[in-house]
């Protein structure tokens, strides 16, 4: 009974419960999917606020405008590096794995509008990113459900805190506790995680069944692959600059893991990631500013994701991509992997940018990616966060921080 208490123990247990029952009893499967959009939706009503109130309370702890700006620099130059990494290891494992090679058209079968039914109001260019990050009022902001207006009012109202002195530490000390209050609702819904798992998986099953999935498991599998190797290179290099085990690191998350993995989205754990990167040792402040802004800039399992399937794509339209075309995909590719938020669908709707933007492969092709989106935004969603985890890790070095990883706790006194 002890070991059923654990969350992630009740994650896979829903997960295989609704592997079962897509099935087996498919069209109950299909029915099943309100109960992973509803927690979803729960979990990222909450996002907003959290950001703005970790950002703003980052910017303060911080103490001035000029160490705020030299961690956030840090942060944008490891953010950039990340992503060239993911594209590349997408290049090199799609060119080698081939997954789209000979691969017959599949027919795609009806399902249900996900992102219809969670509001996904998606950016469609650089130019709509820049309009899409000043809001029209200040408290719409968080009622949008946008992530870039909420980093730029947090960002206001961090400054103009430091700006103000003494007469801003009610403000600032109130925000404090909101954020304490906010985490607590977080605790009290992440408990839902497993029904929500357990829906989300039933659907994908019984929409699309195990057979026609298992027809595009080569690209499945090339991204798993692909998203391996990158965060094996990142925890190598967490290993390097703070010699923390990347074992350790891993089973230190383990829990937030196996709910992305049943959820197929990384908001929803975003503040028990903040709360055990503080564990570590990483200062409050670092976590407050990076971790957030990891959610818009650094999306390296979207980078990765478009990389293997615009190859896929083109080798299963028979669409030559030579040495020079792949170079301006991989670079168009640099923006148009920010242009997704760390929510279910979002690394589709990047890829029909992508291809929007490039003539060579039909935008339309990528309707057959719907099939199995909720697999790969699974993978997408659990290298992002490994990605955030090791991007945040690196920063706190930079910026001097003393890292330390937690004993583990006794068996005895569970």
């Amino acid at each position: 009974m002890r070991l059923f208490r654990q969350l992630y123990v009740q994650m896979i247990l829903g997960i295989v419960l609704g592997t079962i029952v897509g099935h087996v009893w498919p069209t109950i499967g299909v029915e099943l999917a309100p109960l992973g959009i509803a927690f979803v939706k729960a979990m990222r009503m909450m996002v907003p606020p959290i950001l703005f109130c970790t950002i703003v309370d980052g910017i303060v702890l911080h103490g001035g405008a000029r160490r705020t700006g030299s961690t956030i620099a840090r942060a944008i130059l490891v953010f950039i590096g990340i992503t060239i990494a993911a594209l590349l290891a997408g290049a090199v494992v799609a060119s080698l794995m081939r997954p789209g090679a000979g691969l017959r058209m599949p027919t795609l079968p009806a399902g249900i509008d996900l992102d219809r039914q969670l509001g996904a109001r998606h950016i469609t260019g650089p130019g709509d990113f820049l309009l899409r990050m000043v809001p029209d009022t200040f408290f719409s902001a968080f009622t949008a459900g946008d992530v870039p207006p909420v980093l730029f009012i947090a960002g206001l109202v961090g400054f103009g805190l430091i700006r103000i002195g003494r007469a801003g530490e009610p403000i600032a000390r109130a925000i404090r506790g909101l954020t304490q209050l906010q985490f607590a609702i977080f605790g009290f819904l992440i408990r839902a995680a497993p029904i929500g798992a357990f829906g989300a998986v039933a659907f994908t099953v019984g929409a699309y069944g195990i057979g026609f999935i298992g027809s595009l498991g080569l690209l499945v599998a090339t991204l798993a692959v692909a998203c391996a190797t990158l965060v094996a290179l990142l925890l190598g290099a967490v290993r390097a600059a703070t010699s923390m085990s990347p074992i350790r690191i891993l089973r230190h998350f383990r829990d937030e893991l196996v709910i992305v993995l049943g959820t197929s989205s990384s908001e929803v754990v975003l503040p028990r990631l903040m709360t055990k990167l503080e564990a570590l040792g990483v200062p409050p402040a670092v976590v407050g500013l990076i971790v957030p802004l990891g959610y818009t800039l650094n999306l390296a399992g979207t980078a990765v994701y478009l990389v293997v399937a615009t190859l896929f794509l083109s080798e299963a339209l028979d669409i030559a991509l030579p040495p020079d075309r792949l170079a301006l995909y991989l670079v168009v590719m640099l923006a148009t992997s920010k242009t997704a938020a760390g929510v279910t669908g979002s690394g589709f709707s990047a890829l029909l940018l992508t291809l929007s933007l490039l003539p060579d492969v039909p935008v339309g092709a990528a309707a057959m990616l719907i099939a199995v989106d909720r697999i790969l935004s699974t993978i997408r969603a659990l290298t992002s966060g490994l990605a955030n985890i090791s991007a945040t890790l690196l920063v706190a070095r930079w910026d001097g921080a003393v890292l330390v990883m937690p004993s583990p706790t006794p068996r005895s006194a569970t």
